[in-house]
């Protein structure tokens, strides 16, 4: 079996999203499995041109561009790649629900490969048809739960062979908590609380703020760093109106000073440390923290970079339930709280905090649980899926071809059809 060639359809940093960090990760580990530099990409701008300094880049994908899907695929059909591999999440792609990313795959001839990293558990109409099409045109599809698979299969009728479970990468990091990790970030002597990730209404910070005065009383040495930038759309939208609100719901709480904002933005505000954070960097806060919180008031995420990454970081981890936490947390490797409960965040995290033993415990079975998901070994899965997606379809269209060439009149308009594809039509009518 000849390795595959995927182009990848998602966001890329520099954008500043999951979305995009996990496509680069993922694009990374597929050339790693190779052992040679197979993947390219197709980059979503959202909002305003980038630059993009990956030669793999091979297409900017102008979401303001009413046609600009369309391009895309014709760009796909005529390029080197044999496979596309689509990261679908919703809120990346234009019009309501993202519909026009079925502009892309209507008139895309490559096989699609759909990485789903979220599924709505009570999908508007829209979305449930929007998911289910998505399904219908794809030759592959990408979970990274058992869980997202169930939800295929019973909510939006998705359950064949095409469906793969493939979990969430994650470095690989050594199963070690000494104080050296605090110490280089200025946080000797203090409990630390963490969340990491892009700031947006629609990730519960305000929760874990409101749970801090209990937590504080307890605990006076404790500290909850926020870290990342605010989601740049949200920057277009709010200029920083939902990160100033937090700031101000601690100090109207009493613990300005022991909630802390590490910003990724290039301007300085009171209350935040704004310092550009590398990869590197940000395993440091996974590495110093005694409890990582991930307070999503949602249900549908069935991938969670951030999470993952805490627990491959040996971390006690409090998570509202979404479908992804509730898979990963099970079996003791974290504590599930009810969403938008403060005072349920308070208790499982001082729970943690008064525990060592409990915490040493949690922490042992999340990074067993973890250890194979390196993205060593995600980026040798999806290789062999996207090898398999290729091989198949080369397959199936050697066989429709042989079928048109018992009905002369019809092989010409196949010839159409297929042209671009991984079939050659040699030979005349």
């Amino acid at each position: 079996m000849d390795t595959a060639k995927p182009l990848f359809v998602s966001t890329y940093p520099p954008e500043e999203c999951g979305l995009a960090a996990f496509t680069k990760y993922c694009a990374d580990a597929v050339d790693l499995a190779a052992q040679a530099p197979v993947s390219s990409l197709a980059v979503i701008a959202k909002t305003h041109a980038r630059r993009f300094d990956d030669t793999r880049v091979k297409y900017v994908i102008d979401n303001n561009r009413p046609d600009a899907y369309r391009l895309a695929a014709e760009a796909a059909n005529d390029g080197p790649c044999d496979v596309v591999s689509l990261q679908h999440e919703f809120g990346h792609y234009p019009g309501k629900w993202g519909v026009r990313v079925l502009d892309f795959v209507r008139a895309c001839r490559k096989p699609i490969v759909t990485t789903f990293h979220t599924l709505l558990a009570e999908p508007a109409p829209q979305a449930r048809r929007l998911v289910k099409n998505l399904a219908a045109c794809s030759h592959g599809i990408v979970v990274m739960t058992k869980t997202g698979a169930r939800l295929l299969a019973s909510l939006y009728g998705v359950f064949d062979p095409r469906v793969q479970v493939i979990p969430h990468g994650v470095p690989s990091i050594e199963f070690d908590r000494d104080a050296v990790h605090k110490n280089r970030l200025g946080l000797m002597g203090r409990r630390v609380l963490c969340t990491i990730g892009l700031i947006s209404r629609d990730k519960g910070l305000e929760h874990v703020i409101e749970a801090m005065p209990r937590i504080v009383k307890c605990c006076p040495e404790a500290v909850y760093m926020i870290v990342n930038a605010s989601d740049p759309d949200v920057k277009s939208q709010e200029a920083e109106v939902y990160r100033n609100s937090l700031a101000a719901k601690a100090e109207a709480l009493g613990v300005g000073a022991q909630v802390r904002f590490v910003n990724t933005s290039p301007t300085r505000e009171q209350g935040t440390i704004d310092n550009h954070q590398s990869p590197e960097d940000l395993l440091q806060f996974f590495r110093a923290s005694d409890v990582y919180v991930s307070p999503s008031p949602g249900n549908g995420q069935i991938a969670d970079g951030a999470l993952a990454h805490a627990m491959a970081a040996g971390g006690a981890v409090v998570s509202t339930p979404s479908l992804f936490a509730e898979e990963a947390l099970a079996e003791g490797r974290g504590q599930l709280v009810p969403f938008a409960d403060s005072a349920a965040l308070a208790q499982a995290t001082l729970r943690f905090l008064n525990d060592p033993a409990l915490r040493a415990e949690t922490r042992r079975r999340a990074y067993e649980y973890v250890r194979p998901m390196s993205w060593r070994n995600v980026g040798r899965q999806y290789l062999q899926f996207f090898s398999r997606v290729v091989s198949d379809n080369q397959a199936s269209l050697q066989r429709l071809f042989l079928r048109m060439c018992a009905q002369p009149r019809r092989r010409r308009r196949f010839s159409k059809r297929v042209q671009g594809t991984l079939v050659a039509c040699e030979g005349g009518e």
